[in-house]
This record gives structure tokens, sequence and C-alpha cells, in this order.
């Protein structure tokens, strides 16, 4: 007989610990072929299809509204009809496929169904929605002690209400005397507030604050024709090769141990007015500055059509979140469950140039000390520095050559990296020049 094939929601795609079931595309007891869509399901970040891995009879174990954990089972598939009678589609067959947006029938195990028959316990009794095992079968017929608690396999945001929370939060009570009109929050920022809530619990956060005095950066980042995304570009791939150097901001902290991440992935914020988002550059500290602005113009362009994968969220080991554009200056960012430390990029906006910029490192205190976080701060205000005198020793009146080399990762020239006492040395990879400024980010 073949076996029933369990869809669960994976882990490897979903940086959640739950989702939403945001609607079923067939009707419970139909028929669906291999990868036909099935569900859709909400994750804090954005919609994901789950598709039939096999074909056969579908059963719903989860219903429309449900918040359901990663991993676990939301529906079955059935290969081929069953050769021994089955009490659970007997009776599904007795009445009327339910609603897509109803409970389903509680859900038996094998041997749960046995012993139902074996005592004459009608399967109807039990709520829908729930897992049925042959222990409550039975506690029903009088052999059991009874349950002092059940808990729900599932919970919805209705039952989130009161003083105990699914989600860990506890309950806050208005002052007294002022009527209050309450609005649910979105789910994504439920979901939001219960990861940053976790990163907060796990990590000591401090902070320090350097100021940049970089005129003429954003020149620099337009003559090096990298759009809209070009200051957030060049901030990330100098932020990345100097985590090689400073680990301890590419980690995070367990149990009075260190967990050093062996890659270099930045996940950096996105708000355009359709909900914040923190899509993550893969390897950063092994790509090109072009490289890392073309990735983050295609997040970009997925974000405006809402078109952004849940894989797109992924393995974020450090955070960047830019405000110099709302009128920022100085702002304390949350470190991200998982990680160790996060960028808030502010900006002087009464200058017409938006400069100087400030640069705040929010870290954990279990892992490192403010002076080290000074330093990491220094040197990366030094780097975004050098690039700005490229632009003012340009527009001074000194030009290079065209024909000269250029480090591919940064995109210095060879004038220029002679000022700052540096020099170009042959790389296979990437290939072409790299300079020695770049390299000293690499350990």
């Amino acid at each position: 007989m073949p076996e029933t094939i369990s869809v669960t929601i994976p882990h490897e795609t979903v940086n959640d610990e739950s989702v939403k079931i945001l609607s079923w595309k067939v009707v419970s007891g139909s028929r669906v072929e291999k990868e036909q869509l099935i569900c859709e399901v909400e994750t804090s970040k954005a919609v994901m299809e789950i598709h039939a891995p096999g074909a056969g009879m579908v059963q719903y174990l989860a219903a429309v509204g449900d918040e359901v954990p990663v991993g676990s089972v939301i529906c079955e598939i059935i290969p081929e009809p069953q050769k021994q009678p089955d009490l659970t589609l007997i009776e599904a067959k007795a009445e009327p496929a339910a609603p897509i947006a109803d409970s389903p029938p509680a859900r038996f195990t094998p041997l749960a169904r046995n012993v139902a028959a074996e005592y004459g316990i009608d399967q109807a009794a039990f709520p829908p929605g729930t897992l049925v095992r042959s222990s409550d079968i039975l506690r029903k017929a009088g052999k059991l002690a009874p349950k002092v608690e059940a808990r729900p396999e599932w919970f919805t945001p209705n039952q989130v209400r009161g003083s105990t929370r699914h989600d860990g939060q506890s309950e806050n009570t208005p002052v007294v005397g002022v009527p209050v009109d309450w609005i649910d929050l979105p789910r994504r920022k439920i979901l939001e507030g219960r990861i940053l809530g976790m990163g907060q619990a796990a990590c000591i956060q401090s902070s320090v604050t350097l100021m940049c005095r970089a005129a003429k950066l954003r020149a620099r980042v337009d003559k090096l024709g990298l759009s809209a995304v070009g200051l957030n570009a060049l901030i990330i791939f100098e932020v990345a090769r100097l985590l090689r150097k400073y680990p301890m901001f590419n980690a995070l902290f367990d149990r009075g141990r260190i967990g050093q991440y062996r890659e270099v992935n930045i996940g950096w914020a996105i708000d355009g007015g359709q909900g914040l988002v923190v899509p993550v550059i893969k390897h950063a500290d092994q790509k090109s500055l072009h490289e890392i602005a073309s990735i983050m113009e295609q997040h970009v362009e997925a974000y405006v059509g809402n078109s952004l994968a849940p894989g797109d969220f992924l393995s974020g080991t450090f955070t960047v979140s830019d405000l110099s554009g709302d009128g920022a200056s100085f702002f304390q960012p949350l470190i991200n469950r998982g990680q160790s430390a996060i960028l808030g990029i502010g900006s002087d906006m009464a200058s017409e140039s938006r400069e100087p910029f400030y640069l705040t490192l929010a870290f954990d205190h279990q892992l490192a000390e403010g002076r080290s976080a000074a330093h990491f701060l220094r040197e990366l205000c030094g780097r975004l520095e050098v690039h700005a005198e490229i632009e003012r020793t340009r527009t001074d009146g000194f030009h290079s050559s065209d024909s000269e080399r250029f480090c591919v990762l940064c995109q210095r020239d060879e004038s220029t990296l002679r000022e700052f006492r540096a020099i170009l040395v042959k790389s296979e990879v990437p290939p072409g020049s790299v300079c020695s400024i770049c390299l000293a980010g690499y350990r």
C-alpha cells in the first residue's frame, strides 16, 4: 500500500518560526497532481507557494488563517485509494466537503482509529483541526483520567489575546481612564517584533557612533555609475571586507561561546512604503563593488514588484540600516536574532550635500568592547574618506589617464593609490588587479 505523503513547511526556505496559511488552492478531499500549487503561506517577509510533492487525494490538517510552526505537516496526500475502510474517509464522504475557509476535520492516528472502532467512539465528537491519539480515545471512553490541559496544535491570531501569549510577549495594560481603539498589527510587524525581541534578549546591546567627513562621496558614487543604491553599495563593499578583520561583529553569542560565521552575508534594510524588509547579499566580501550594486538593484526591483522570495532573506550574518535620506542623524538600530552587530547610517540634512555621515555600530557587548567598535568604525570612515578624496582631487584639476590600471574591487586607479601609498597586486580571483587597501580587509 503506498504511504501517505506529508506536506510540510520547509525549514530551509523560511527564516521564521511559524507561517500563516493564506489560502488553499484546492478543496480538501480532491485529487491533486505532482507539482500542482495547493497552498499559499505568508512568512514575515513574503508569500510562499507550496506545491504537491506527489499525486493523490489531499486532506487538510490546517485551516486558512492558522499560524503553523515551520517544519510541521499542513496536509497529507494519499497516493491511491485505501483498500481497507478508513473511518475518516467514510465520514468525509457522508457529508459535503467543507468550505476552504472552515477548519479541517479532526485528524486521527491509525491506532486511534482502531481504538475508536473498538470502543464505539464517534469521531465527530472531537473538535475540528485537532490531532487525536489513542490516549484521547481511551480518555473519552473513560479508561484514562481526564486531561488537565488541552493545548491546541496550531495557534491563531485570536488565541493570543489575554495574559498568556504564544509569541512569548507579556500583556500590556492601557492606562486607566483613557479610551483605546484596538487595531490588529500586520502579521509581519508581529513576527518582526518577535525576532528582534529574541535578538535583544540574547545580547547585551551597546553602541558607538563616529562622524565620517567624506565630502564628495556621493559625487564619487555617481561617477562610478552606481545609481540610487551606490552609497549603500559602497559602504557594504567596505564593511564586508572589514568584517574579516573584525570577526567578533560577524558572529553570535550562545551560552558562553562565540560562534564566528564562515561567510559574510550582509542584509540591508529596504522600506519604500510597502513594509520593512531586509534582503541579504551573500558572500559580500567576495564580490566587487559593481556586483554588490547589481544585486541591490535587483532587490529593489523585486521589492517594488512584490516578488522578493523567502530565500532572499535567509542567512544574514550582519545588517546595514540607512536612514541618512530620511532626516536622521543618530538612531539606535536593533541587532537581529542570530547576529552580533548592525551598522546604522545617518547624515546631516542641514548640509546641501547631506554630509558628514554619522555611522553607528550597535554590537553585543558579550563579544566585543567599545574600543573594538571604535576601531572598526574608524577604519570604515578612513576607507570611505579615501573614496571621497579621489573625487575631490579630480575636481581640483588632477585627472588620471583612462589607460591606467585600477583596482577591480574598489575602482581606485593607480594615480590615486600612489597618493595614499597603496599599490596594485595582480589577482587571479577576481581577475585583474586588487589594491593593498582592499587586501588589508582580508584575513
